[in-house]
């Protein structure tokens, strides 16, 4: 009675836990809803007139709305109301996934950011108001064409200066047009081949260098025989810190007097890459730990440490010696400046163990070093000496044993040179990364610093330490480079939408260099192109930004009307395929249509959306058409969506609304938009529910199974569409047997392995929740015969009941920890797209 009194009482607590557990989770799950406005279409003919064109809605990780389950007030403003104002607020009805408003344009062309926020979730979107003639003719403009806003210091990207009607048509100059350029001359220096455009030519090509100084420079070009200018920004940056990272080495210290930690203070940028400082970079240090605090000020007034990271180099690095006294602390150390934030990192002090305890068995090692370094710099690497400490609740237990690393305090000294302890250091790559000095452990010591330092070379390296009588132990560090070149962009002087032919049949094309933050970067070495389909080879010579060629198009001629796809493919010994690239021009401008949907994703349960078609020119500038125009729209699959045949673009206006009706269907389907006259256009829209389930599967088990036998059980979790689930969650609560363990999650493959002991026949029974981020709960019971192989009478309750209470509460404590806990920020800028 007792046994099966206190079996019950132990079920129905675990229950209760799991159901709280369950419902926090849930909540937290619930709150991983994001706010989105849409301006659909983004652009917009100018004019006084009211667009109901906005529209917010609240979605899910994968881009699913949910409906409101309550009427939510979001605010609204408009960034610029001189361009386009919007109401205050509006409201998302309860059980509506999203609501429209208003945008009145006030009749002056620019460009305005919608802002909608509730509490303190922010969203906004771009709205564009054009400026466009009726009758798609005027009076020329002059546009200042550049491949990227983005430039490095001390670098030179080409540029183009053309002209263009009002209706988006690449024009001819009628007579000579003198050009006049101003630029910020402390940043760059700009030079053109010609001082005019003339008469006959379209464009005009020039030269903008980067010089040694970072910040925001322009470039203006103006043509006063027109009476019209324009300008543009660009961004000169040399890979400037954003904000600061701490790494203490080694993790684990023993708790003793006078004991070293290594610490690193280095500079990242906004991608969290290592960078060089722009200037010294005094640094201040504190720690959660006043005694530590007290001992690292000591230290710095002491030793008159700098603090500084100078000028050209990422990190400052520095060893503080330490008085330990506590076991199992866990002690932080950051670094703050003016600017850049505060990073820190942590440590744990750890039983003091000599190599010569008797206790210590097994001698290991570990190494640490940063995770990414750059080219060309210095840092160190650290080496310890430990043992792998075996810890276990259990006497002749059958489940796996924790081990934790422990380090070890050595009686002697360890040096590369001169002792029998000798250490070694090897890189896998000395191109890459090379040892300048091995270091060494003194008596007392439990690890060693080594000096290392990078080349120009990029890519991943292996580090490795070994010491004789002990073991070794490698760690994997990058060498980065953020102005090596990362891929390629063709550059035409009449934009990235066309192509240009003159009176001989040539056109001009550029191939840039860029690096990973679309900068143009030199080449270290000597790259050749094969252009197609004009079948000729371009180079950029070494050191150099980009290449420049005229080619002849006369086999790309044949028909003008369709575009063209220019491909440049990586050619010789060691090509990089990941340079190449394409891009798809137009040889003759013309009106084109647009599709599109306010939401990436919608709701297959019956619900009406809108789509928008447009009328745009070859720059994705809006027409006001001066005629009303059919349009024909055609689904992939009828039936699948409820939409219209035909709608009209009324004369004046660039755009207008169609409905969509969704049929319960769920799938993907292509919507396509054609007029006579004008290129058509064609969108995906995706129906997927908001809502995904799980699926509980389990592996082949031979029955029945044997009392106080353990046996393995493989549990698969999959969506509905039959596709492995990795990372899920599985909590297994058994009637009649122990499962090890009881929390589980999937590997890569989608499932988990577990072990059961049946402890009573005939029958025992299992209770499995699975849970995953984006999913909805799933729970599945089964049940194993069981038989039993000998007899036991025990009048005691078992001793594994105290076990899985106590692990039970610990993993629901640990699930509930874990579901509250709030997700690391990211040390980047976060923004809605």
């Amino acid at each position: 009675m007792l046994r099966e009194l206190c079996l019950k009482t132990l079920l129905i607590v675990m229950a209760l836990c799991i159901i709280i557990l369950g419902n926090l989770v849930l909540t937290h799950a619930q709150s991983t809803t994001e706010l989105i406005v849409v301006i659909s279409p983004a652009i917009v003919e100018p004019g006084e007139k009211s667009h109901k064109i906005g529209y917010v809605g609240l979605a899910g990780k994968h881009g699913t709305l949910g409906k409101a389950t309550h009427d939510t007030i979001v605010k609204l403003e408009s960034e610029n109301p001189s361009v386009a104002t919007v109401p205050q607020e509006v409201t998302i009805p309860e059980g509506l996934q999203y609501t429209v408003f208003d945008v009145k344009t006030t009749g002056i062309p620019g460009t305005t950011n919608i802002f909608a926020s509730v509490g303190n979730e922010l969203s906004f979107a771009t709205l564009t108001v054009g400026d466009q003639s009726d009758d798609l003719t005027s009076d020329l403009k002059m546009i200042v064409n550049l491949p990227t806003p983005e430039m490095s210091v001390n670098s030179e990207m080409p540029f183009s200066l053309y002209l263009q009607n009002s209706d988006g048509t690449i024009a001819q100059a009628p007579y000579d047009i003198p050009i006049t350029l101003d630029y910020e001359k402390n940043l760059v220096t700009v030079e053109i081949t010609e001082q005019s455009i003339k008469k006959g030519n379209s464009y005009v090509l020039g030269t903008i260098k980067s010089k040694e100084k970072v910040g925001n420079a322009f470039i203006r070009a103006s043509a006063d025989k027109l009476g019209f200018d324009e300008a543009k920004e660009i961004r000169i940056s040399s890979s400037l810190p954003s904000s600061l990272a701490v790494n203490i080495f080694p993790e684990k210290i023993p708790a003793t007097l006078k004991r070293d930690i290594d610490i690193i203070v280095s500079l990242v940028d906004s991608d969290g890459l290592p960078t060089f400082a722009q200037e010294d970079i005094k640094l201040q240090f504190f720690s959660d730990d006043q005694s530590i605090n007290d001992q690292i000020d000591r230290a710095v007034k002491e030793l008159n440490l700098s603090q500084t990271i100078k000028k050209g180099e990422f990190s400052y690095h520095f060893k503080q010696r330490l008085d330990l006294a506590k076991e199992g602390k866990t002690i932080t150390i950051g670094a703050t400046t003016k600017g850049l934030g505060v990073a820190m990192d942590s440590f744990q002090t750890v039983k003091p163990l000599t190599t010569s305890n008797p206790l210590v068995v097994n001698k290991t090692m570990q190494i640490f070093t940063l995770d990414r370094v750059p080219t060309k710099s210095k840092t160190i690497a650290v080496y310890q000496i430990g043992t792998l400490y075996i810890a276990s609740n259990f006497e002749n237990s059958t489940e796996t044993k924790e081990v934790e690393f422990l380090p070890l305090i050595v009686n002697e000294n360890y040096d590369s040179i001169g002792s029998d302890h000798k250490i070694g250091l090897i890189s896998s790559n000395n191109l890459l990364l090379k040892v300048n000095s091995v270091g060494k452990m003194d008596v007392s010591s439990s690890h060693g610093t080594a000096q290392i330092e990078t080349g120009q070379e990029t890519g991943s390296v292996v580090l490795a330490s070994i010491i004789k009588g002990i073991g070794a132990a490698s760690t994997t560090t990058e060498v980065i480079n953020t102005l090596k070149q990362e891929k390629s962009m063709i550059f035409s002087p009449t934009g990235d939408k066309s192509i240009l032919f003159d009176k001989n049949g040539y056109f001009d094309v550029f191939i840039i260099s860029l690096d990973s933050k679309n900068r143009p970067t030199a080449v270290e070495n000597e790259i050749r192109y094969l252009v197609t389909p004009i079948n000729e080879i371009l180079t950029i010579p070494k050191g150099k930004t980009y290449s420049h060629v005229s080619f002849l198009g006369n086999l790309i001629q044949s028909d003008v009307k369709e575009p063209i796809t220019i491909r440049t493919v990586p050619i010789g010994e060691s090509a990089d395929p990941g340079l190449q690239s394409q891009h798809v021009f137009a040889r003759e401008p013309t009106a084109k249509l647009a599709i599109s949907v306010p939401f990436n994703i919608l709701s297959p349960e019956k619900t009406e959306y809108t789509g928008t078609i447009q009328v745009l020119d070859f720059y994705d500038n809006p027409i006001s058409v001066s005629e009303d125009i059919r349009v024909k729209i055609t689904p992939s699959e009828f039936g699948f969506l409820g939409i219209p045949d035909y709608i009209i673009v009324p004369k004046s206006a660039s755009f207008t609304s169609f409905p969509i009706q969704t049929s319960e269907k769920a799938g993907s389907i292509t919507i396509k938009a054609s007029a006579k006259g004008i290129l058509g256009a064609q969108t995906q829209v995706d129906t997927k529910s908001a809502i995904t389930k799980l699926k509980i599967s389990l592996g082949s088990v031979s029955e029945p199974l044997l009392a106080e036998q353990p046996a393995e059980l493989r549990i698969y979790v999959d969506d509905e569409e039959q596709k492995s689930v990795n990372g899920a969650t599985l909590k297994i609560v058994s009637n009649g047997a122990t499962v090890i363990p009881e929390t589980i999650k999937t590997n890569e493959e989608g499932y988990a392995t577990v072990q059961i002991n049946a402890k009573q026949s005939p029958k025992i029974s299992l209770q499995i929740l699975a849970t995953a981020e984006g999913f909805t709960e799933e729970q599945k019971s089964v049940s194993f015969d069981v038989t039993q192989t000998t007899q036991e009478n025990k009048t005691e309750l078992p001793e594994w009941i105290t076990y899985a209470g106590a692990g039970g509460v610990t993993v629901i404590g640990l699930g509930i920890f874990f579901a509250l806990r709030k997700p690391k920020k990211i040390e980047e800028d976060e923004s809605y797209e």
